[in-house]
């Protein structure tokens, strides 16, 4: 009997199915891994998809052999479909199945492959999966932004003709299947992170996490946000689910440098540990042509061909900086900046639901902001407690003591408003029963906020020294992202830009830029910025009258 009538009697009397019953996935490797099953005639490794349900028989083993010669001499048996990765694409799927890594994030310009690149993932992670004698289908949670993006990128991915009909979307897009000879080796779970019935499936057991686009790189908003992405990963983790590889692989065109990504995965400072990012160039997948022609894409946007086409991760260009004349290298300092005991302390606020505190001085002619905090969806007695008292207790001690003596409030008129629940309650009085010191309200109109800032950031330098400058280091990383073009003014359809006020809702970093245009308009109001000596008083008798 011919060897290719062998095999396809093996397959048919093992599986018991006419259709695809082995699927080889070809990987340009450098070297052949242990867990590759053998090489291609073109040097490649090659594993066979489906070779787990054949068993360990004589019989099977030696259809495996046949399949790999046949293979070996550049042909592929009928029952079987190959798939073949360039060789970067290749390199990041080893990478990913042999660790000792745990999150990866795939990341470069568009058309690169990365989704094509977690297609092939999951069956390849469950082929080894059931090898090693667990159970099937194997289970995968793929994050989206919605289930309307699922079904228009990620379905059409998996149907596409490379895959052979192996992967088959069912549940109106809600879900997929990879399956071998009529059984289901992979069973995913499209999960929409915006849709919030969607979500609840975030808390579904899984052996592998995937997520497509977390940042929207259009426009820097949150695709899928970090606590959504390790809500997934703990369900991964749950002591129910055994695998033999514990896997997450995101995917996303670049962002700016300071987006969650880019910090996990430390595409911008240190990354987290058991994390790798990995970079696809366009070059492994698209031929000079289609570079060329992809060259030509976005020409009228310098940030998107710079993240779209380039690969970059850059900040995006949302609209006109509020902070004009911004300059980190200028504006940032090169050594932390401490508060100093003999000068008031002055603290901008901006009220809400998004509350910011930004902590400054003036200090011999300079300028000087120590921090920038905020809390999302909280109130101004929580970011007080969480942050602001815990930063003043490390910073500023002094600050705190006689009732705050040598702290300004400059707040945002609106936290003066008393409370619907009691006209006893306000943010201002809030401020002052947890922290003491003086309240003055910042300007209502937004041109004297605008002026205090355009001011700090006109002038460098004066008598030999820089007059604005900004502590280094985490607690001020909000403010330094705002000045850099995160706290903008928008642009109008008619090209135009509103200058009337900075763009909102644009949390948090609309509302740092508020607290800290409060701050520097009261800094440069010309008020006495030394703390007063104040008369001690010593009371022998008790007057209510005085209390």
């Amino acid at each position: 009997m011919a060897t290719e009538d062998k095999i396809d009697k093996v397959l048919l009397e093992h599986l018991g199915s006419g259709g695809v019953s082995l699927c080889p996935v070809l990987l340009d490797l450098p070297t052949v891994p242990d867990w590759a099953d053998g090489t291609d005639q073109q040097g490649r490794s090659v594993l066979l998809i489906g070779k787990s349900f054949l068993g360990e028989s004589e019989e099977a083993q030696e259809t495996v052999k046949l399949v790999l010669q046949d293979l070996g001499s550049g042909a592929c048996p009928d029952l079987a479909h190959a798939v073949a990765y360039a060789p970067l694409a290749s390199q990041a799927i080893a990478a990913i199945v042999e660790g000792p890594e745990e999150e990866f994030l795939l990341h470069s310009e568009r058309g690169t492959g990365k989704t094509v690149i977690k297609a092939g993932i999951s069956p390849i992670l469950a082929e080894l999966h059931l090898r090693a004698g667990y159970l099937v289908p194997f289970k995968v949670i793929w994050l989206h932004d919605s289930l309307l993006s699922a079904s228009i990128k990620t379905a059409r991915t998996l149907e596409n003709a490379m895959w052979g009909g192996l992967w088959t979307i069912h549940d109106d897009s809600r879900q997929a299947r990879f399956s071998i000879a009529g059984r289901a080796l992979v069973h995913v779970d499209f999960v929409g992170c915006k849709d919030e019935s969607s979500a609840e499936r975030l808390r579904a057991s899984a052996h592998l996490v995937k997520a497509e686009e977390l940042i929207a790189s259009q426009t820097d908003g949150t695709g899928i946000s970090e606590q959504q992405y390790e809500l997934a990963l703990s369900s991964m983790r749950r002591q129910d689910v055994s695998t033999p590889r514990r896997r997450s692989v995101c995917a996303t065109n670049p962002g700016a440098p300071e987006s969650w990504p880019a910090q996990r995965w430390g595409i911008v400072g240190t990354a987290r540990p058991k994390t790798r990012a990995i970079r696809i160039p366009r070059e492994d997948r698209m031929t000079a042509e289609e570079q060329a022609e992809q060259d030509t894409q976005f020409a009228n946007s310098p940030t998107l061909h710079r993240r779209l086409v380039k690969g970059e991760w850059v900040q995006a260009d949302l609209g006109e900086n509020v902070a004009e004349g911004f300059d980190e290298r200028f504006h940032v300092a090169t050594s932390p900046l401490t508060p100093r005991s003999q000068f008031l302390l002055g603290i901008g606020w901006d009220g809400g639901h998004t509350p910011s505190a930004v902590i400054g001085q003036y200090v011999g002619g300079q300028v000087r902001v120590f921090a920038s905090l905020n809390e999302m969806k909280a109130g101004v007695r929580e970011l007080i407690k969480a942050q602001v008292l815990p930063w003043l207790q490390t910073h500023a001690p002094w600050s705190l003591e006689s009732f705050g003596a040598s702290l300004v409030h400059i707040i945002d008129p609106n936290m003066a408003t008393p409370g619907q629940v009691t006209i006893l309650e306000s943010a201002a009085r809030t401020i002052e029963e947890e922290l003491g010191g003086r309240i003055i309200k910042g300007p209502v109109r937004w041109a004297p906020r605008r002026e205090a800032v355009l001011q700090a950031l006109s002038a460098r330098h004066g008598k030999g020294k820089a007059q604005f400058l900004i502590n280094p280091g985490p607690d001020t990383a909000l403010l330094v992202q705002a000045f850099n073009g995160r706290w903008f003014y928008k642009k109008l359809d008619n090209g135009q830009v509103d200058r009337t006020g900075p763009k909102k809702p644009n949390s948090p970093h609309a509302d740092i830029g508020d607290a800290a245009a409060y701050l520097l308009d009261w800094l440069y109001g010309g008020e006495l910025m030394t703390a007063a000596q104040r008369e001690v008083t010593v009371e022998t008798q008790f007057n209510p009258l005085r209390h």
